[in-house]
């Protein structure tokens, strides 16, 4: 009977025990869990001491799950622990893109380099960052920005969880989350005005001390108030929402759609790249991005304009991608539209000397000049009397020498210049320049004289001013008169007796100066003396 009787006591105080385990499970609310697999030779204080910050705290797991034997748990049992008992693996991003000024913590940034938590990011105002993180997310920070990694960990035998955390205190920054596995997971973007969640999505986020403004590109993410105090609110692919600070968050609303940008052209032939958009309806602005990849981790540049023209410029020549997305009066900015497009623009055309865009010259011989094009070793030339260049009536694409001399009649004419490197790498067209081909000034007539002047009249257009020189050699050495007429026709004091030289120039309405007429000889005879009519009568009287 007393064998008996302590055999049953015992039994009551395990079976007391057991109630007591079974009954005092402690889950806090929000409480996010793990699970865990059991696996062979697994106790509750082994995984204490392996993956909890705090070892002794296996108790608490027991608990929760109402294991009663901490020392022998079968193999494939599924265990909840909370992810606070966890012990955390530090996490570093990779820089896998930077273009202009970026800096972590004071010091440049370059590719390859670690991204560790607690890390101050910061891009300058041509900067663009982008940082993988080990889980497959992408963070890309945009000009002018400043982000903390306020946490970027894992845990202790739960090879799958990432914990991610970002600090925006100011500009622009586009996340592709991996999609988060597990409870343990989480990525958030804070702000000075909203925490934002995300459990695997594309958004964007722009942020100052006042205002927070997300977009959803895709997916959903949860966005609260900034100590999460406040209803969240659920903010789903193609939406957005502006945060501000002291104000309850405000409905979603419905991003601008994707501008239309069939027009464009998917090559380009000019350093400076200028897009003209199909205006989009309720758009305050446009926002255009180039990147070398269609991802858009690789941003290189960037253009805002409140018109519907992005102009970009610094591009190498190569094969980019674009996208551009309008602006609404809230701030918020819409869904992309994306394109391939390539810059081809060097080895650049040369500039033209000579004739000038809208130039006049005479008929002959015209001289065409250019400056030296630099990386060029050969330069193409064409002339036509086409606007677009076809027909070309010249086409030389061997000239060593920046100048050619081509006879041309009277007319209109086009002619453009492209530049060649010397491994053969032609660049592109310049631009087509008009030229005006003038007929040569005509020969002057013979001047008509009287006792003290000679009058010279020629062929003239309407509103056409004149210049003159009169010389007594070809080579107009000496100038023994000259000036400028409205009219074609000049009147001037005859000279002393003998041979002379005039010539004449037209200066057009339009600044244009001809080339001197060629030399005209003039004879300026001698004077009869009156004395001598009366020298015959005499002699008959003689």
């Amino acid at each position: 009977m007393h064998m008996a009787g302590h055999a049953g006591c015992r039994w009551v105080r395990r079976a007391l025990m057991l109630v007591l385990l079974l009954g005092a499970v402690t889950v806090r609310a929000g409480d996010d869990m793990v699970r865990y697999v059991v696996r062979k030779d697994d106790t509750l204080i082994g995984l204490g001491e392996a993956m909890f910050a705090d070892p002794s705290a296996w108790p608490q797991v027991q608990r929760i799950n109402r294991v009663a034997n901490p020392r022998r748990i079968p193999i494939g049992t599924v265990l909840s622990i909370p992810v606070r008992l966890l012990r955390t693996v530090p996490r570093e991003g990779e820089v896998v893109f930077v273009s202009g000024q970026a800096r972590a913590d004071g010091a440049s940034l370059a590719t390859g380099d670690k991204v560790p938590e607690g890390a101050r990011l910061e891009t300058g105002a041509d900067g663009f960052l982008s940082i993988a993180l080990p889980d497959g997310s992408h963070l890309t920070l945009q000009p002018q920005s400043r982000v903390r990694v306020e946490g970027l960990h894992g845990f202790v035998g739960i090879d799958d969880a990432q914990r991610a955390s970002f600090e925006v205190d100011e500009g622009r920054v586009e996340t592709e989350v991996a999609p988060q596995k597990g409870p343990a997971a989480r990525y958030r973007i804070h702000t000075p005005t909203a925490i934002i969640g995300v459990r695997g999505t594309s958004f964007r986020v722009a942020a100052d001390a006042a205002v927070t403004r997300a977009e959803m590109r895709e997916g959903t993410v949860q966005v609260a108030g900034p100590q999460g105090g406040g209803r969240p609110v659920a903010l789903r692919e193609g939406f957005g929402l502006v945060a501000r600070a002291g104000k309850p968050l405000p409905k979603p609303v419905a991003l601008l759609p994707a501008p239309d940008l069939t027009d464009l052209p998917t090559l380009h032939e000019r350093p400076l790249v200028s897009l003209e958009l199909a205006p989009l309806a309720g758009a305050i602005a446009y926002r255009g991005q180039v990147a070398t990849d269609a991802g858009f981790s690789r941003i290189v540049a960037e253009a805002r304009s409140a018109v519907p023209v992005l102009k970009i410029d610094g591009l190498a020549d190569g094969d980019y991608f674009l996208r551009v997305r309008g602006v609404d009066s809230r701030g918020l900015e819409g869904r992309d539209a994306q394109m391939a497009f390539r810059l081809k623009a060097r080895p650049e055309p040369p500039f033209v000397n000579a004739p000038r865009p809208d130039g006049k010259v005479r008929a002959g011989e015209v001289a065409f000049a250019w400056a030296r094009a630099e990386g060029a070793a050969r330069y193409r030339f064409e002339l036509s009397r086409q606007a677009d260049l076809s027909e070309p009536l010249v086409s030389r694409a061997d000239l060593a020498e920046p100048d050619l001399r081509v006879a041309l009649e009277e007319g209109t004419y086009y002619w453009r210049l492209a530049s060649t490197r010397a491994d053969g790498d032609r660049g592109p067209w310049g631009d087509p320049v008009r030229v005006t081909v003038r007929p040569p000034m005509a020969p002057v007539p013979p001047p008509a004289f009287d006792d003290t002047s000679m009058f010279f009249a020629w062929g003239g257009e309407p509103g056409q001013r004149f210049e003159y020189q009169l010389a007594d050699d070809t080579d107009f050495a000496t100038v023994l008169a000259s000036g400028t007429v409205a009219q074609p026709e000049v009147r001037m004091d005859k000279p002393a007796p003998g041979a002379y030289y005039l010539r004449i120039r037209a200066i057009d309405p339009d600044g244009f100066v001809s080339a001197y007429s060629a030399p005209q000889k003039v004879i300026v005879p001698a004077s009869f003396p009156v004395w001598l009519i009366g020298v015959p009568l005499m002699m008959i009287f003689l």
